[in-house]
């Protein structure tokens, strides 16, 4: 696509036939919703100490229950537990048309779990990527109609798309499409000086220092002399260079996907890698993102910012997580989903947060494995060797499989009776005291999973409010948060639960 035609998803985007629409105020995005307190009045039991009969012994049957369903995998979320497993303490607890509460609601598995046994759901969380994600979860949608709008979508992005990733076929010189990139970062070989990238090094067989043997990667100039000189990945860093391109003919090579390399022993191999792939990594470089995308969403007084030493590879915010390509492709899939109609525009933005982490930087090289995309839960960090997938296939498929989890979301719900919102349960909400009929929620992990470190590229893509951090229930040593902190914003939680709380009823901790 040339530069001037780049922001052509923003001038010549479809018309999309309209998905119906979910009732008005049951979510309120990044903001505390103000229609818990009608919620409770509409669907609410008020409490009667004079008739309440309530007497449930304790839950001490086993679970049964897998992660190997749509549902669960539509999105990934930090310790997220399967709703099926929910759904048998919610049918031990509560009778149907109760309300439940998860003041800590993360992706909504308990909210989803209630609603699928004809349960009334609130589901709270300080995070909004969390109640976002929960929305989306929890929505019931025509999957049918959501397909045509997203084909709809395919179709606006697909002439920017394959702009970004064209090449050229080196066999039959005719049109491709780049099915991947391999970058490798560079070190300085200290006894020939020459900088080499990791991708080349040999494996050689070496010995740590108590005689054991390991696995070295050496420097190639070096070994061609006949010496053994280990390449140190903890020495000084020159950048992250494209190694290796696997690319798709177009143009009726078979097999269609062939690659090449820097350095490959084939010149016209090596003259197209030069050319094309890295002539288009040029173009893309010297050109503006004509889309809005994440700009000054400061990671650097992250904790995992600090353990991971992000700041080795150039990752100060967001937006230097990803290659500029992948960054130019997310933001106008962005752009294209934002002109959709609701729920299917949330539900795109959704898949986008959904791939976000695996096309970035994060996504380790490992030709060894057939996953797309290989990152590590729970952390940030840059590997040595990273493979850049494009973004368009990973969004549709994304697309695909949240499509087959709402199916069976939509045929599994009944009476749709849920408000979410985004506030913290440490200060005091509105809701009544003594009316709710039950509380599942999975707490805060103290120091094990920072939640709000994790959801902040979500929420620096979905453009969300990101400044709520102090409020959030964490021990973090490098945000000065102790656990005498989190033993105290615990403490307040757990009252306030208590006191929206029916007397007698049950409050399950996961």
């Amino acid at each position: 696509m040339p530069k001037k035609n780049a922001n052509a998803v923003q001038q010549s985007f479809p018309e999309f036939h309209s998905v119906p629409a979910m009732p008005e105020g049951y979510y309120s995005g990044d903001r505390p919703n103000p229609n818990l307190r009608p919620f409770i009045e509409q669907h609410g039991t008020p409490y009667d100490p004079e008739t309440d009969d309530y007497d449930v012994a304790a839950f001490n049957q086993p679970i049964t229950s897998t992660k190997a369903t749509a549902i669960y995998n539509m999105h990934t979320y930090w310790s997220k537990k399967p709703h099926d497993a929910i759904r048998q303490y919610i049918r031990h607890f509560t009778q149907p048309g109760d309300i439940v509460l998860d003041p800590f609601c993360g992706s909504g598995g308990t909210a989803l779990a209630a609603l699928m046994e004809g349960r009334k759901a609130i589901a709270i969380d300080r995070s909004p990527a969390a109640t976002f994600i929960t929305k989306n979860y929890c929505t019931p949608v025509d999957p049918d109609a959501l397909q045509e709008a997203f084909e709809q979508l395919r179709r606006a992005v697909q002439p920017e798309m394959d702009w970004l990733y064209e090449t050229r076929c080196d066999r039959c010189g005719g049109k491709a499409t780049t099915g991947y990139t391999v970058y490798s970062q560079v070190f300085q070989c200290p006894r020939c000086l020459q900088k080499v990238p990791l991708f080349d090094c040999i494996e050689a067989e070496g010995r740590t220092q108590a005689g054991k043997p390991k696995k070295l990667k050496v420097c190639p100039h070096c070994h061609a002399r006949g010496h053994i000189e280990p390449i140190k990945s903890q020495s000084e860093k020159f950048g992250a260079v494209p190694v290796l391109v696997s690319y798709l003919c177009q143009a009726g090579c078979r097999p269609a996907r062939a690659q090449r390399r820097h350095n490959d022993p084939d010149p016209k191999k090596r003259e197209f890698f030069e050319q094309y792939d890295l002539g288009k990594i040029r173009e893309i470089d010297e050109a503006t993102i004509p889309y809005w995308y994440p700009q000054g969403y400061d990671m650097t007084g992250f904790s995992r910012y600090q353990r991971d030493a992000l700041f080795y590879y150039g990752v100060k915010e967001v937006a230097d997580l990803y290659t500029k390509r992948n960054l130019w492709a997310l933001a106008a899939i962005k752009v294209a989903a934002e002109q959709l109609d609701e729920p299917a525009k949330d539900i795109a933005l959704f898949a986008l947060t959904g791939i976000s982490l695996g096309m970035t930087r994060m996504n380790q090289y490992r030709p060894d494995v057939t996953y797309p995309t290989s990152v590590m839960k729970g952390t940030y960090y840059v590997p040595q060797i990273f493979q850049e997938e494009p973004v368009l296939k990973h969004e549709m498929n994304k697309i695909d499989r949240l499509c087959r989890g709402i199916r069976q979301v939509t045929e599994n719900l009944g009476v749709f009776a849920l408000t979410i919102s985004t506030e913290s349960v440490t200060k005091p909400i509105d809701i009544p005291s003594n009316s709710l009929d039950y509380i599942f929620t999975d707490p805060p992990y103290a120091d094990k999973v920072q939640y709000g470190e994790l959801n902040f590229v979500w929420e620096a893509w979905l453009g969300f409010d990101t400044n709520w951090h102090d409020e959030e229930i964490v021990v973090n040593s490098v945000r000065g948060k102790t656990e005498a902190d989190w033993a105290a914003m615990m403490t307040q939680a757990m009252a306030e639960c208590y006191r929206v709380l029916k007397p007698g009823r049950w409050l399950s901790l996961c």
